[in-house]
C-alpha cells in the first residue's frame, strides 16, 4: 500500500441500504461521507456532522 492511501476497512452493510446510500451520497463519495461521520463521532477538532440531502418529494417526513 502506498503511503498516500488509507487502509481498506471492510464493513458489513445490507445491499439495499448500501445501494440507497450510493444513490444519495454518490457511488464514489460513500467513503468521504463515512470518514466525515467517523471524525464527528469521535469528536475530532473541527469535524462536523455530514449534511443530509433534502428528502425526495415522494419521501415521507420523519416522525
Amino acid at each position: 500500500m502506498k503511503d498516500t492511501h488509507t487502509p481498506h476497512r471492510p464493513i458489513r452493510v445490507e445491499d439495499d441500504l448500501w445501494e440507497e446510500f450510493g444513490r444519495i451520497a454518490g457511488t464514489r463519495n460513500r467513503a468521504a461521507v463515512l470518514r466525515e461521520f467517523i471524525a464527528w463521532y469521535v469528536r475530532r477538532r473541527g469535524a462536523v456532522l455530514p449534511k443530509r440531502p433534502a428528502p425526495a418529494e415522494d419521501e415521507q417526513p420523519e416522525s
